[in-house]
């Protein structure tokens, strides 16, 4: 069958415009998959919400054998001595910050992180922008917004070329408007196909922590809720969240004074998390800035 030049042409034209069609389809499929990193949820099998298409089916199993989370233990501010006048002596010389020899943190310099990210940046994290929640970059930080008060999590990744097993890692966090386990949360080996498995510590408003593990959706509590005097707690409350993570044992710190402890036998490498969790308040936002890190050599 023979065709003019006119169909021809015509038929060409609208197999561009199909092929545009189809890869433009492709991009925004991607742009959606990069944004919703992951989203977990409280262990238990009725509170599956059904407007997400990722959520995550988490079954509540038994607390792993754990160390008893010690009794906070103040960790003095590392300082600096001062440089005496000049002499005609030797020259003085700076001591190290460092931490107790009894602490789990000994050998590591807080002066000198391997990493630091102050967000001034907004490329450094991706996170996820729908109308369940919302991580985005703002004015120098990360705004975790969660719109939707129930057990559902979704937290913003760092970049991958960052990732460990053996870290201490830090952020500043501060929570908006809250009431008594509206919470925030800090991850670490953040790993799996969609980033689905971690450990995060999470401070809730009324001045609570926990630990939980996520291993491909199923969610253990490593620590239940434990109410701690190191937690600013309340509306308007600033913290700073660090975890120390050396092989099988972690480590839990809030404003630089050890929480708590616990041995797990699951680890591996991944990347860091961070988010926001309405139980009580929807709408309820977290703003996260100031994250280092160290690598740990045992």
């Amino acid at each position: 069958m023979r065709f003019s030049p006119g169909k021809r042409h015509s038929m060409t034209v609208s197999k561009l415009r199909i092929l545009q069609y189809s890869i433009l389809c492709a991009l925004v499929f991607i742009v959606q998959l990069a944004a919703c990193t992951r989203i977990a949820q409280e262990p238990s099998r009725d509170s599956i919400s059904t407007y997400v298409s990722h959520t995550l089916t988490a079954a509540p199993s038994q607390s792993p054998t754990a160390t008893p989370p010690p009794t906070g233990t103040p960790i003095p501010t590392p300082s600096v001595t001062p440089t005496a006048s000049p002499t005609d002596g030797p020259s003085p010389t700076n001591t190290p910050p460092s931490f107790p020899q009894d602490d789990p943190r000994n050998g590591i310099n807080p002066a000198e992180p391997h990493y630091i990210d102050n967000f001034s940046s907004h490329l450094t994290w991706s996170g996820p922008n729908f109308e369940g929640a919302i991580n985005v970059w703002e004015d120098g930080r990360i705004r975790a917004t969660d719109f939707l008060a129930d057990a559902n999590i979704w937290w913003s990744t760092t970049r991958r070329e960052i990732d460990a097993i053996n870290v201490y890692a830090e952020i500043t966090a501060e929570i908006g408007e809250c009431r008594g386990k509206d919470s925030y949360g800090f991850a670490v080996r953040v790993s799996g196909e969609v980033l689905n498995s971690g450990t995060s510590l999470e401070f809730s408003c009324d001045g609570h922590y926990r630990v939980r593990k996520f291993d491909s959706g199923k969610v253990s509590i490593l620590i239940e809720w434990t109410p701690s005097e190191l937690i600013q707690s309340g509306p308007e409350a600033e913290n700073q969240m660090c975890i120390l993570a050396q092989n099988e044992m972690l480590h839990f710190v809030a404003n630089g004074e050890i929480l708590g402890s616990i041995q797990e036998a699951y680890y591996q490498v991944g990347t860091y998390g961070i988010f926001a969790s309405a139980i009580e308040t929807p709408g309820v936002t977290v703003y996260f800035d100031d994250f280092k890190l160290w690598f740990v050599n045992l």
